[in-house]
């Protein structure tokens, strides 16, 4: 990419994620009433057997926000529109806060890398945990690790699909072609899971 402005991050999500949480939490739910009784026989818990008594069960689902960022080597946050230059090297930050109160499980992001644009630096996948709510500076300052780019049991892989295109996941993304079998993305309950890796504008 010719000397221009940060415009577009490329990003994909796939955020395949039920959540059991507690009252009181924002959520969208769906009651079901169980109807009849037990052996058949319509009881007090029932109510009569036909859905109206306390044997009803909610399901909720929380809808986690999935934050890609843009960062000099500094970690400094930039911001669309922000000039980059070619040769230039930058950071991309992936980072799921899960706010609730239950361990998020089964996780995926996706995000597809435009090589026309970026070029991936090998070898720069790393991930930290943080507590929820962690702001910019917290997260940079979090316990890196390093992971591989290869599929090998770890959360987060690279694979190039297209002449022009990077494919980098997180969490099992069984059911894709080619498929990337990472191990599962799981945030605890409380805590905010960050993926970075560094690319150089083209």
């Amino acid at each position: 990419m010719a000397p221009g402005k940060l415009r577009h991050l490329c990003l994909e999500t796939v955020l395949g994620l039920m959540l059991l949480v507690y009252p009181g939490m924002a959520a969208h739910a769906a009651t079901n009433s169980a109807i009849g009784g037990i052996g058949g026989i319509n009881n007090g818990t029932l109510s009569g057997g036909d859905g109206t008594g306390t044997a009803q069960i909610t399901l909720n689902t929380v809808q986690l926000a999935l934050v890609k960022q843009a960062r000099d080597l500094s970690g400094t946050v930039l911001p669309n529109g922000t000039n980059v230059a070619a040769g230039q090297v930058i950071y991309f930050v992936l980072y799921i806060d899960n706010t609730t109160s239950v361990q998020a499980t089964n996780l995926t992001i996706i995000d597809l890398l435009d090589l026309t644009q970026f070029s991936y630096t090998a070898g720069s996948l790393e991930t930290t945990t943080v507590p929820s709510g962690s702001n910019n500076a917290a997260i940079w300052a979090g316990a890196w690790t390093a992971l591989t780019d290869a599929v090998d049991g770890n959360i987060a892989s690279r694979l190039n699909i297209l002449p022009a295109q990077d494919r980098i996941t997180v969490g099992n993304t069984t059911g894709l072609s080619p498929a990337q079998a990472n191990a599962p993305l799981n945030i605890p309950a409380g805590q905010l899971t960050a993926i970075r890796f560094r690319v150089v504008v083209q």
